[in-house]
């Protein structure tokens, strides 16, 4: 049976089996290309941004009002158009059916209002007042995709305005670090006792008769007696460790600042 030194020392020479060197370089490897790929996202928002406010406000509405979803329609469309009653808590719904007065037009036109540089028909102002039908809901939807769409453009050249957020490496340290550690043990202990005893007694009594002698009389006594102990006591401990401390960490220190765009 290896002692426990051996199995140590047997552990600790597998050092090299763990690829260290190539853990560290694949780490600064990986460090690197993300840097790398982040730098350049941010760098495709910026043209893509830049791309997007160098359109007019009718091609970039044109280009994004059908990626507009049903929520923010309807979202749009609660905020817009007033309650059916003073005191009525759920949003009214535009559908088929439904009847515009001349309040719920005045409110909804104005919210879907357009500049005329966004080649809207009417200025964006579709809504007209009575029932409504399936041809006067899909345009009121339309509208309202453009106006979200102006909205939209209008974030993003106030974005230009103000500059893009980026994110850039300003320091970095990168450490490698692995824990490799090799502990052996061996215990060994054996016990062993014996114990005898042996005795022996015999005792003896005896006098004649009264009437044939006064003094006659004998007696006999016998005692044996042996003891053997036996008492064995061993123990072998052998402990031994190996410890090999590699640290791996990557540290990167971040800086933020603000990217000045043309207007």
């Amino acid at each position: 049976m290896p002692n426990g030194t051996t199995a140590a020392v047997t552990e600790a020479a597998r050092l090299d089996e763990i690829g260290f060197p190539e853990f560290t370089a694949k780490l600064i490897t990986d460090t690197f290309d993300a840097l790398v790929s982040a730098n350049l996202r941010q760098t495709e928002a910026y043209i893509q941004l830049v791309q997007s406010v160098a359109k007019s406000l009718a091609e970039f509405i044109n280009d994004t009002k059908d990626d507009i979803s049903g929520e923010e329609l309807l979202q749009f469309l609660a905020a817009a158009l007033p309650p059916a009653a003073p005191d009525a808590e759920d949003p009214r719904e535009l559908k088929v059916g439904e009847t515009l007065t001349d309040a719920d037009v005045t409110a909804l036109n104005t919210a879907l209002e357009l500049p005329a540089e966004a080649g809207a028909p009417n200025d964006n102002k579709v809504a007209t007042a009575g029932a409504l039908d399936q041809a006067k809901v899909d345009a009121i939807l339309e509208a309202v995709g453009r106006r979200i769409a102006a909205n939209r453009y209008d974030l993003l050249k106030e974005m230009v305005k103000q500059g893009i957020l980026r994110l850039v490496v300003e320091t970095g340290v990168i450490e490698s670090r692995l824990t490799f550690t090799t502990y052996g043990s061996t215990f060994y202990q054996k016990n062993a006792s014996d114990y005898h005893r042996s005795t022996y007694r015999r005792v003896s009594k005896g006098k004649t008769g009264a009437l044939i002698s006064l003094f006659g009389s004998y007696s006999s006594n016998t005692y044996r007696t042996s003891v053997s102990v036996r008492t064995t006591k061993e123990t072998h401990r052998d402990i031994s460790g190996s410890q090999v401390q590699i640290f791996g960490l990557v540290r990167v220190n971040f800086k933020t600042d603000y990217l000045p765009l043309p207007a």
